[in-house]
């Protein structure tokens, strides 16, 4: 297991991913490279989200902390379950060009992070790409509570964040990488509306400032 941890672990990882070409492919580079991560590395990661939500306002943890642990462990077993399986019911296809601004974006956070949990960095950017890329979900799970009382939805079969538009104000956000589109845009339709999510999808947020970093547990760091 060692070798998922530290710069060099991130930097393998990484380029390992680039290699995907296609979802099926993208599915079974995040298998083994998540496949890496021991129970330990699991539960450690549960300790730091209880940790880090300890600042967090009671009423909203308890709120938050179930979509969090969510997020985690059910996207893990999801992915290995279904790989496990041989891709059962998993559409293929080539991947977006954000892949590899997504990657880029993962290494560079990662290692802009302390040495020892870097590895835990890394595994959250894991899952989310196996929601994201594979899924066609968005990386924080439905339900995802957001302050004011908002929460990411899905309404006719499309999933609607509430802060999407803000996501450009927070370094290395998800939420513009989110199949679907903003609240406020909910009525519109047609191709202005198309042209505007894909817009949207576009990851200029994934652009890294210094001393600016997004952890597992700030991940909902518009909140």
């Amino acid at each position: 297991m060692n070798d998922i941890r530290g710069p060099a672990g991130v930097r393998r990882a990484c380029t390992h991913l680039r290699s995907a070409k296609t979802r099926i492919e993208l599915a079974a580079t995040l298998y083994q490279e998540v496949s890496r991560y021991s129970l330990f590395d699991l539960q450690a990661m549960r300790g730091r989200i209880e940790r880090d939500l300890q600042s967090v306002p009671t009423e909203y943890r308890l709120r938050l902390y179930p979509r969090m642990m969510e997020m985690i462990f059910e996207t893990h077993h999801t992915l290995i379950a279904t790989m496990r399986q041989g891709n059962p019911n998993m559409q293929d296809g080539p991947l977006p060009g954000e892949v590899q601004d997504f990657c880029e974006m993962v290494e560079k956070t990662c290692l802009g992070t302390d040495e020892e949990e870097q590895h835990l960095e890394l595994l959250y950017f894991l899952l989310a790409a196996f929601n994201l890329f594979v899924l066609d979900l968005p990386a924080h799970p439905v339900g995802t509570p957001f302050p004011g009382g908002f929460k990411v939805e899905i309404r006719n079969g499309e999933y609607l964040c509430p802060v999407r538009e803000k996501a450009d104000d927070v370094e290395n956000a998800l939420c513009p990488l989110l199949p679907g589109k903003t609240e406020r845009h909910i009525g519109e339709i047609g191709p202005r509306a198309r042209e505007r999510g894909a817009r949207q999808r576009r990851i200029r947020s994934l652009k890294i400032k210094k001393g600016s970093v997004e952890t597992p547990f700030r991940s909902l760091s518009l909140l």
